[in-house]
């Protein structure tokens, strides 16, 4: 088998070779540019010259561990990557369709991050994209395309054609490596004899040279059998005896996602394997997925590589928009699991932050005459995370309990006036909060090995990961949980669900208790970071930016809600923020603008339309993409159904087999 593998990965077949040409060029561009125009090559050769020169290197060993793990994990994934895309193209879309596509959301993204940095370089690339999306929707119109129907290449796999789609990943994985391994020799010969490549680095070109076709070659076995675990095996069946109508009992998926409607079949089918959208399929989102980690682990000691000066500052930055994610996952919710209007979350966002900085400052002694080591307070920090999220939920319950009865608008107002009075009690209560000049002085974190303070912005990015992890697990945990369903259920219909059995007075009281949760999680971290506390800080203008981190993201999908978080952060904090900057600077485009605006409006500043221009943003969103960027497939098919399919007689949403099957098709 080892061997039939072999000869069919050194000599593809045509159809495969035609496959190659569109993964290996697609891939390798990018790659490239990465490699050779950015800092790729650089951070190869650093970790080198510390392994076999540490004089000639200006990093430590921690540093250059790092950067050695990152370097291996994301190589390795984009041979392996290679390697499944190979394997699972049906080659229906042509080789100019991917490489546009790899151009427009890779490439060009890519290129504007390394001109402009990462938050300015996306938001330019996001402009891109909904230009692109307009323009090749208009195209599709005019020419009458139709989509392609998802299931008609889908095909039950025998041992032959399972042997055929590992030699396609192998050939994949193997022949980018060697491409790659041949562009990497030609570009460092020319870089060694410019004078440019240590003597002492050509050990590690020839090693390379050699180490990246074999690696390709396992990498590409490795994602034949991932492949292989997405195919329909020819003895793939599920048991459907409780359907008294089925002889024998038994469906096969095949017919189990010819009975769904286009558009959940077509959602069915990115998880299965050969693929019309083989970037966009289940599997390749795990290969991006891991390298997104990759990069976030390892990000603290990449910037200096990648963007040069000012790391302190955009990792506090980062930290900033880390604990909007925690806020905007925990009112997702009460929002879109539940579907409770909640216009006061940022009330709970305070408790947390007064309940830290009451305790680990000098508040305490003032309130309560006892004398404290500060320093000792500090280590109470984690046990404390619990006991202010746990405040927080306690409040949330409180909030929840009379307002049972309550549904939209009126559960808004109430909400809204939770939200008002909270921060006006902590203003009030001078004795406990200090009043309107808040409390200073508030500790930072304490663990062993770490130096924490509000200048060292590491740990605290670490920190909000570690927190932001830990949310997103609690998140998907309560979703696909029997308490998630009920909050689904009380969203699409309260009476039905009270109906069916859902206690209504637990299920609301368990949604607020947990959004408030994770919102106590963030203002306790919000306190420590800041180092201190203002009820300036929490107004309804912040919970409405809460909730539309929800709206514009996707409401009820976690992912979405992420991306919304992270957008209307960054449009917040870093784009509208710098436009005065940057319209001061003679090169840059917006000076022109600004000269223009200013003889007409003279006094004129970006900052004095700052909220002008965020709430036409949120208006042209709404308009294009109500569902929201990332939304729910729920969501999607309720939105844009009408638009996008004729409603199909007989389609069915739920597969056969599955809960809720019989309820779908009516059966008494």
């Amino acid at each position: 088998m080892v061997a039939m593998v072999s000869a069919g990965a050194l000599r593809p077949a045509r159809e495969t070779r035609l496959l190659l040409i569109k993964w290996i060029v697609a891939l390798l561009v990018p790659l490239a540019v990465f490699t050779f125009v950015w800092s790729g090559e650089a951070i190869v050769n650093n970790v080198l010259l510390g392994i076999l020169s540490p004089a000639n290197t200006n990093y430590n060993m921690p540093t250059l561990i790092q950067l050695a793990i990152f370097i291996v994990v994301f190589y390795a994934v984009v041979l392996a990557l290679a390697g499944y895309l190979v394997a699972i193209d049906t080659g229906r879309r042509t080789m100019l369709e991917v490489w546009i596509d790899i151009l427009v959301f890779v490439l060009i993204p890519l290129l504007l991050v390394i001109q402009l940095g990462l938050i300015i370089g996306l938001a330019v690339s996001a402009v891109i994209w909904a230009i692109f999306f307009f323009a090749r929707t208009q195209i599709r119109k005019v020419r009458h395309y139709t989509p392609p129907q998802p299931l008609e290449n889908l095909q039950v796999f025998d041992a032959e054609q399972q042997k055929a789609l590992m030699q396609r990943a192998v050939a994949g994985g193997f022949w980018f490596g060697v491409v790659f391994a041949v562009v990497s020799l030609v570009v460092d010969l020319i870089f060694f004899f410019s004078g440019s490549l240590p003597t002492i680095l050509l050990v590690w070109v020839v090693i390379r040279t050699i180490l990246l076709p074999v690696a390709g070659y396992f990498l590409g076995q490795l994602s034949g059998r991932l492949a292989l675990r997405r195919t329909l095996a020819a003895n793939e069946k599920k048991s459907n005896g409780n359907n008294p109508g089925s002889d024998g009992g038994v469906i096969d998926k095949q017919h189990q996602l010819e009975l769904l409607s286009t558009s959940r079949a077509r959602e069915e089918a990115k998880d299965l394997v050969p693929n019309d959208l083989p970037l966009r399929s289940a599997g390749a989102q795990r290969f991006f997925l891991i390298l997104l980690v990759a990069f976030l682990l390892f990000y603290p000691v990449l910037d200096p590589l990648l963007f040069g000066f000012g790391t302190d500052g955009r990792l506090a930055g980062y930290g900033d928009a880390g604990y909007y994610v925690i806020l905007a996952l925990g009112l997702n919710i009460v929002v879109g699991f539940a579907g409770l209007l909640d216009l006061g979350y940022v009330a709970f966002f305070a408790i947390g932050a007064y309940v830290w900085g009451m305790l680990a400052s000098t508040q305490f002694t003032a309130v309560t005459s006892l004398p404290i080591n500060l320093s000792l307070i500090s280590w109470l920090f984690w046990p404390m995370l619990i006991v202010a999220a746990l405040i927080a939920a306690l409040w949330g319950i409180i909030l929840g309990a009379p307002t049972l009865r309550l549904r939209g608008d009126y559960l808004a107002i109430v909400t809204l006036g939770f939200g008002e009075i909270v921060p006006v009690v902590f203003l009030e209560m001078d004795k406990y909060t200090n009043g309107a000049n808040g409390i200073v002085g508030v500790q930072s974190p304490s663990f062993p090995g770490v130096q924490w303070s509000i200048i060292t912005p590491a740990p605290y990015y670490y920190l909000i990961l570690a927190l932001i992890g830990l949310t997103i697990l609690a998140n998907v945990r309560l979703r696909d949980s029997r308490l998630g369903r009920a909050w689904i259920a009380i969203r699409e219909d309260e009476i039905a669900a009270s109906s069916s059995g859902v206690n209504l007075v637990r299920t609301k009281l368990f949604a607020f208790a947990a959004g408030a949760f994770f919102s106590g999680l963030a203002g306790m971290y919000h306190a420590a970071k800041l180092g201190g506390v203002s009820p300036d800080n929490f107004s309804f203008g912040d919970s409405v930016i809460y909730l539309a981190m929800v709206v514009i993201g996707g409401i009820g999908n976690i992912p979405g809600v992420i991306v919304g978080a992270l957008v209307v952060y960054a449009i917040n904090q870093f784009i509208l923020a710098q436009l005065d900057t940057l319209a001061a600077d003679p090169t840059n485009v917006l000076h022109a603008v600004y000269a223009v605006i200013t003889q007409v409006i003279p006094g004129f500043t970006f900052g004095n339309i700052r909220n002008l221009i965020f709430g036409v943003i949120l208006i042209l969103v709404m308009i294009f993409r109500p569902e929201g960027l990332i939304p729910s497939a729920r969501r999607r098919r309720e939105l844009r159904h009408g638009n996008d399919e004729e409603v199909e007689v007989g389609a069915l949403d739920v597969v056969p087999t599955a809960p809720g099957f019989e309820s779908e098709v009516h059966v008494e």
